[in-house]
């Protein structure tokens, strides 16, 4: 039962790794309209991290000014991820430069206010690190938007295919080893079973004397 669920799970994982890899290069050979696709995908995660916000504004004990600061960058998120979702789904008007730099707009925005909320956070006992490396992380790729705004949705296009090409043809020759592997144990131990029952069927020394 054990071995038929390996096999399974084991073509599974490789019948993925081929969708994966298949999406991949389908995806690095896109043009304008797929990565306006993937711009929305950008807007959803964009609603995702301000409900998130919101969500943690009510989970920890925050001051006033955190709580108004979490909340700005909540809805701000909401708003902004809503809006480009929208305009790269359900117009043809707006380019995939347009829809970029409202994203890096609003990633300057929420850089700010994670440098404030590290500023109001930075007497207390809980750790700015992950604020200022998140505001840190915002700024540079607002720059990247702002300076390459025709060139970088492509460019994002073409890593992520390559990251789920990659991710396939790992997956498969992981799933390939471990066939192998599975092979090797199994016919190991069919010749140790064989062997022990070589040896439980031999007669004893005792057996032959008498």
């Amino acid at each position: 039962m054990s071995d038929s669920f390996m096999k399974r799970h084991l073509n599974t994982t490789a019948v993925l790794a081929t969708i994966l890899s298949i999406l991949g290069i389908y995806m690095m050979f896109q043009g304008e309209s797929f990565a306006k696709a993937f711009v929305a995908l950008l807007g959803g995660g964009m609603v995702v991290t301000g409900i998130n916000s919101l969500i943690s504004m009510r989970l920890y004990a925050l001051g006033p000014r955190n709580k108004s600061a979490l909340a700005i960058k909540g809805l701000v998120n909401i708003a902004i991820g809503v809006l480009v979702v929208i305009l790269s789904l359900f117009t043809e008007n707006f380019g995939t430069h347009i829809l970029l730099y409202i994203l890096g707009a609003q990633l300057l925005v929420s850089a700010l206010i994670s440098v404030i909320q590290a500023f109001l956070l930075r007497k207390g006992n809980v750790s700015v690190a992950p604020l200022l490396s998140e505001a840190l992380f915002s700024i540079v790729l607002a720059i990247l938007f702002f300076a390459f705004p025709t060139q970088i949705g492509s460019l994002l296009l073409k890593l992520v295919g390559v990251v789920l090409l990659a991710s396939g043809i790992g997956m498969f020759v992981w799933s390939m080893r471990v066939r192998k592997l599975t092979r090797q144990y199994g016919a190991s131990s069919a010749t140790t079973i064989e062997g022990v029952a070589e040896v439980v069927g031999e007669p004893s020394s005792k057996e032959d004397k008498s």
